[in-house]
């Protein structure tokens, strides 16, 4: 499948962040959660399970709008719950 930028998942580095809160933001259980998440480990992550990817850097989250680190939109070839959960383990084994 190839990347559509219209149709594409929106994947922020807050949706890993084990420090924040289902309601700050954190979309993966806490478990698979790491700390302190940036863009760059997000693109790693997205670039070593294959998928179509573009980094948006400068966007601005909206539960952390003080930071503007950026966003990662992802070709939409899975359920976003089932990448959610690949990106996660694959951000976990880059930390070990």
């Amino acid at each position: 499948m190839t990347y559509d930028d219209d149709n594409a998942w929106v994947l922020w580095p807050e949706y890993f962040d084990k420090s924040r809160s289902r309601a700050e933001g954190r979309k993966v259980n806490r478990r698979l959660a790491i700390h302190e998440p940036d863009l760059q480990s997000l693109e790693q992550a997205i670039k070593e399970i294959g998928f179509e990817y573009k980094v948006e850097e400068g966007k601005l989250y909206p539960g952390n709008w003080h930071s503007s680190e950026g966003r990662i939109r992802v070709e939409r070839v899975l359920p976003k719950t089932e990448l959610l959960e690949k990106v996660a383990r694959k951000l976990q084994a880059q930390r070990s």
